[in-house]
């Protein structure tokens, strides 16, 4: 997805009515980004954005850098802060913020800001491009996720059937299995509690007296554990 630069280039060289300082600052910084040296360039908007930090065209021409430099952050709250101004420049501002957050993974933000950018020129070809693309893309993950649970409660529904066949195969052997061990299990379970029985009166017998609880302070050493808030 192309970004648009010409217009912030055209009007620097120009030299629109800008402060001496300023226009010179943005004047540098446009040849440094036609140079492709886009860190260069974003150093030199920002120094122009405080000499003048309502200045649209820098805010615009930082966010293009920061775009190149894959600083998708930066360049979304550069193009935010001039995507509302009622011109061409505010128009592109909003396309390239599209791009920006399509690029950051966004894709439902990015789908408004290409609406706001049509919405402001009908006639934007590049715009409507990307718009119909990223909503064939997402209607192709729809796509995909809707097939994906589909085969999942296909899976599923054939697993339960396949439990509830071999529940079925084996449910008079482990119902005959249940009824050969039920007699036993008294006997079993009386069988440990006399021996449980006998060990503890070996103990008590032993130690002559019942072991009373630790008391606070006694232990030699805190071994509980805080959270490092």
């Amino acid at each position: 997805m192309p970004m648009r630069y010409y217009l912030v280039v055209l009007l620097l060289f120009a030299g629109l009515s800008l402060q001496a300082g300023v226009g010179g600052q943005l004047r540098q910084a446009g040849k440094l980004y036609a140079n492709e040296q886009y860190g260069q360039a974003l150093s030199a908007y920002e120094q122009a954005l405080q000499k003048d930090p309502q200045n649209a065209k820098a805010a615009f021409g930082a966010g293009a850098a920061a775009y190149q430099l894959k600083d998708y952050q930066q360049a979304q709250q550069a193009f935010e802060s001039v995507s509302h101004e009622k011109n061409q420049l505010g128009q592109d501002a909003l396309f390239n913020l599209g791009n920006t957050l399509y690029r950051a993974g966004q894709q439902d933000p990015a789908i408004a800001a290409y609406r706001q950018a049509i919405i402001q020129d009908p006639q934007d070809k590049e715009a409507i491009h990307n718009l119909q693309l990223i909503l064939q893309q997402k209607g192709k993950q729809q796509n995909q996720n809707d097939q994906n649970n589909q085969n999942q409660n296909k899976d599923s529904k054939n697993n339960d059937q396949q439990d509830q066949q071999n529940n079925q195969g084996q449910a008079p052997q482990q119902q005959e299995n249940q009824q050969q061990e039920q007699p036993q299990q008294p006997q079993n379970q009386q069988n440990q509690l006399d021996k449980q029985a006998a060990d503890r009166v070996m103990q008590l017998a032993r130690d002559n007296e019942y072991k009373r609880p630790s008391q606070p302070g006694n232990s030699g050493q805190d071994e509980t554990v805080e959270k490092d808030w």
